[in-house]
């Protein structure tokens, strides 16, 4: 798997969380987990694709596709069905960060609520599954399981209401891969959560 991108869509994210150009080179470096180097090459990337100027966005969207392109694949995914999904992660404790539809709903109510994708760790994944073959249905359903490449997507969530979900940066990056009107939901959020 290519480290270049997961090193290079946490930097996304804390861009995205901070647009405004207040992260240091050495402050995005530590907080994206990287070398400042590292942080000097790859906004040059960006700024010559004119989305950013040093750490300040100028392009919030082009940012967010740019991120959602290079988002590695996951390590694994299955898809099942469980009657409560979201009851169903709360067991897995703080192993598991819900995104797209489901985390959407929680941060801004655009979109309908389709399928809970949930990022989890590989020990939940086996929790989870065993609970799924005993009470779920297996198969495309409404709960898609996901071991990230970047276990960081994880232990970076958010409680929201009782639900761990993924950061603003991940969500809107996640939503942006699903196409659809998941695009027009990020386009909401960039307008009530970006400054």
């Amino acid at each position: 798997m290519d480290r270049r991108n997961v090193k290079n869509v946490r930097i996304i994210k804390r861009l995205l969380e901070r647009p405004d150009g207040v992260w240091t080179k050495y402050g995005l470096a530590k907080a994206s987990g990287c070398s400042r180097p590292w942080v000097i090459e790859f906004l040059g990337t960006l700024e010559r694709a004119n989305l950013v100027s040093g750490t300040k966005v100028k392009d919030t969207m082009g940012l967010v596709k740019f991120g959602a392109r290079i988002i590695p694949p996951p390590l694994r995914s299955v898809a099942c069905h469980h009657q409560q999904p979201l009851k169903l992660l709360r067991t897995a404790g703080t192993e598991y960060a819900i995104t797209t539809t489901y985390a959407e709903n929680e941060v801004t109510h655009h979109l309908f609520k389709t399928r809970c994708d949930a990022y989890v760790t590989e020990g939940a994944m086996k929790r989870l599954w065993k609970r799924v073959v005993r009470d779920g249905l297996l198969g495309r359903g409404n709960l898609r399981l996901i071991i990230p490449v970047d276990g960081d997507i994880i232990t970076e969530a958010r409680t929201i209401r009782g639900i761990r979900v993924v950061s603003m940066g991940q969500l809107m990056m996640d939503l942006m891969k699903e196409g659809g009107v998941d695009v027009q939901a990020v386009e909401e959020m960039v307008k009530r959560h970006v400054r």
